[in-house]
């Protein structure tokens, strides 16, 4: 549950552009804000079942542009190589710092 929660906040943040102003601000509105969706109806003039209805529509977009993109998943991946650089650097080893440069040449961006 904490993950979904944290993947489609890092999903807004990538893609919330992509959504309509009222999807974006209800996504933040329940993911960053915290607020219920009772609260968020309130403020955009909705039902609580229109604010859950337009989170659903907003997650399955974000994840529609993920799967077609792929800017999240590069991303880790990137982040996960660069991780290792650093280890590698820190070991300060010429056997490390050759992988190092290797895993640096493999980072596209």
């Amino acid at each position: 549950m904490l993950e979904d929660v944290v993947r489609k906040g890092r999903l807004l943040d990538l893609y919330g552009p992509l959504l309509t102003e009222k999807q974006r601000r209800c996504m933040e509105m329940y993911f960053d804000m915290d607020l219920s969706l009772s609260e968020i109806g309130e403020e955009l003039h909705i039902s609580r079942q229109g604010a859950y209805d337009m989170l659903k529509r907003a997650s399955h977009s974000l994840e529609s542009y993920e799967q077609r993109l792929h800017l999240l998943a590069r991303y880790d991946a990137v982040r996960d190589k660069i991780d290792e650089v650093e280890r590698l650097l820190d070991r300060e080893e010429p056997q490390t710092l050759e992988r190092a440069k290797q895993l640096l040449h493999e980072i596209e961006l």
